[in-house]
């Protein structure tokens, strides 16, 4: 059972040979790195130029910044039986690629995606704010705790700890190239990798979580402060409603689910100027309610947002 690991990157030359140097330490080696890099420049190519010449990864440049092309370019590059996906600037642990293997090779799961724990490692902490606990999964940080389950209702593993067979990717035609960070939109929809688990999850697969199969992930100060969470809030919100859109495409159902959105968004306004509530709600509201009547009613697409 081979291994493919895929790293899209995007403008991190400073992160990615430390990404890379860090799957060579693996236990298990893999079968192959494939490196999709959208960067604007030469410097990632630079910075990666020792393993390109010794051949020890493929390096593939792609001009089109667009994160869900860029790993529907790498798995089908690949020729592992097995799609591992990482970031541009984790760090995995020493046992990531045995535990996939492991997983993979236990008969009594039935995957359609493989993840486990994103564990965060804060360069720096902000002295003046805290994330919220329940938005987490944002920077991203997930644990479910030290047992191999599905992963709870309403979880998805994340896109930094993702692995997935190549035949899946191509029965259920990989990643949905109209959402997933891309440059040039205003409001982006950073759900590719849930909206693609989603759609097994539907057709009967499950959605595995390995404790064993961990991921360290870097929070830069960037992400710590209201302005990101609400960004990312809002976004999420549009997710929701691209995922409704996507799953049910009757027209009635999402003028009703707008309706409800726009009487939800006028009561937490209300609730907000009394002061019991914050901005959590109304942000998330607000992204389904641009879907939902952009996309869902006026049936144009996701680069009007």
């Amino acid at each position: 059972m081979k291994i493919s690991v895929v790293i899209p990157t995007f403008n991190r030359p400073n992160t990615i040979s430390n990404a890379v140097e860090k799957i060579f330490r693996n236990t298990l080696q893999p079968d192959e790195i494939i490196v999709v890099d959208q960067s604007q420049d030469n410097l990632t190519f630079e910075a990666l130029l020792t393993f390109i010449e010794v051949g020890s990864i493929t390096y593939i440049k792609e001009p089109i910044p667009s994160l869900s092309r860029a790993k529907n370019i790498g798995w089908k590059k690949a020729t592992g039986d097995i799609i591992a996906f990482t970031d541009d600037d984790a760090l995995v642990d020493f046992k990531w690629l045995e535990n996939i293997k492991q997983s993979f090779e236990n008969k009594n799961l039935n995957i359609g995606v493989l993840g486990g724990k994103v564990i965060p490692v804060y360069e720096e902490k902000s002295p003046g704010w805290e994330f919220p606990k329940r938005w987490e999964y944002f920077l991203p940080v997930y644990d479910q705790g030290d047992s191999l389950e599905n992963f709870r209702e309403g979880a998805f593993p994340a896109g930094v700890n993702y692995s997935i067979y190549r035949f899946l990717l191509e029965k259920f035609n990989g990643f949905d190239e109209a959402i997933g960070p891309q440059a040039g939109r205003k409001i982006q929809i950073p759900c590719e990798d849930a909206e693609l688990a989603l759609r097994l999850k539907l057709s009967g697969l499950d959605l595995i979580y390995n404790p064993n199969c961990v991921v360290y992930h870097p929070v830069p100060l960037s992400r710590q402060n209201p302005e990101f969470l609400n960004k990312r809030i809002l976004e999420d919100g549009a997710c929701s409603a691209y995922f409704q859109i996507k799953t049910s495409p009757n027209a009635t159902s999402h003028l009703f689910s707008l309706f409800k959105s726009v009487a939800k968004y006028l009561y937490f306004g209300l609730a907000k100027l009394t002061g019991a509530k914050n901005d959590d709600d109304l942000s998330y509201l607000y992204g389904r309610l641009l879907v939902l009547l952009k996309c869902g009613i006026l049936k144009r697409n996701l680069n009007s947002l």
